[in-house]
């Protein structure tokens, strides 16, 4: 699979179950379309803010910040979506201060539930169409949508199809449909899929993927299996850890310059077969993964740092492009 098969459609909205690591995966695609010479906007749908931190950044605002060179960054609230529609498409500038608020959005939440969501996946319709309708100064070729988790995913690209139905004529109806057309064209959006290789992540991913496809009628791409402890040792590395004698092992480590003693060894002996049953646990439930959806599966490597920033991001870039080739 060429890169440019990934990045076909100019929405790529990533999701998964919370903690599996989605807003890393963005970062990564990110960098790979702006290798590509893409111009590219990273959407944040909520304010937990980890997306700039990635590349060094603080928060991002509702107007796009430049994160790297060729990448924009922006979060959308829907406080500032409804703000922007009302002037947009109705040139309330001044009065859209007054009808925005936080307690009216609330309110507007309240009696319309699903409306924070379409004024959300509006605002990526604006992204999408550029100067064109009025909704930004700058036109991008790559939009990745850090989606919410999954369980909220599903709700979030399902809002436009919920207001369409409810809405039986009028121009609001044909606003929605321009949204949802959008959602539902796969050669516009694709969703990504990003799971660990454990046992509720993968059932969550599979159903997910059911739910994308007959539910909604939403095209998706590539899954991301991240965290894997992947090609941590060799099968010869393996086996001689029943016959490691601890002597030669300090002895070895002494050599290279490290003061090692029993415990440390023990330590690091257990350490490894701790992995490898880890690594055992995954491909058991990857085989499940596979099985249950038909798209293919990019491995992403368990990253060993304390915090990551911009270094993971261009490594997990890297793994990304070259498994997409041997897929």
């Amino acid at each position: 699979m060429k890169v440019d098969e990934l990045l076909a459609p100019r929405i790529l909205v990533v999701s998964g179950k919370g903690g599996v690591g989605k807003t890393t995966v963005s970062a990564a695609l990110a960098v790979i379309a702006a290798r590509t010479g893409r111009k590219v906007c990273v959407a944040e749908v909520d304010e937990k803010g980890s997306l700039p931190r990635l590349f060094g950044h603080g928060d991002l605002s509702y107007e796009p910040t430049e994160l790297s060179p060729g990448i924009w960054g922006l979060n959308i609230t829907a406080e500032n979506a409804l703000r922007e529609y009302l002037h947009l498409q109705y040139h309330m500038r001044r009065l859209s201060h007054v009808f925005t608020g936080t307690h009216f959005v609330d309110y507007l939440a309240t009696s319309a539930p699903g409306i924070n969501d379409l004024l959300v996946i509006r605002k990526i319709w604006y992204l999408e169409q550029g100067p064109a309708k009025g909704g930004t100064n700058q036109t991008y070729d790559t939009i990745i949508v850090d989606a919410p988790a999954a369980g909220h995913m599903l709700t979030f690209v399902g809002a436009p199809q919920g207001f369409y139905d409810a809405i039986p004529v009028g121009p609001i109806r044909h606003q929605v449909q321009w949204v949802l057309d959008m959602i539902e064209d796969p050669a516009r959006t694709r969703v990504s899929l990003v799971t660990t290789a454990e046992e509720m992540p993968v059932a969550e991913t599979i159903e997910t993927v059911e739910a994308l496809h007959g539910r909604l009628g939403v095209g998706t791409g590539p899954m991301f299996a991240n965290g894997l402890y992947d090609g941590l040792f060799k099968q010869k590395e393996l086996s001689a850890l029943n016959d490691v004698d601890p002597q030669d092992m300090i002895a070895l480590a002494r050599a290279t310059g490290l003061d090692l003693d029993k415990d440390d060894i023990s330590s690091a002996v257990s350490y490894a077969r701790f992995l490898e049953a880890r690594r055992a646990i995954q491909r058991r439930h990857l085989r499940v993964l596979r099985a249950g959806v038909d798209e293919p599966i990019v491995q992403l490597p368990f990253l060993f740092s304390a915090g990551l920033g911009a270094p993971d991001i261009i490594t997990l870039a890297d793994v990304i492009e070259a498994r997409l080739a041997a897929l």
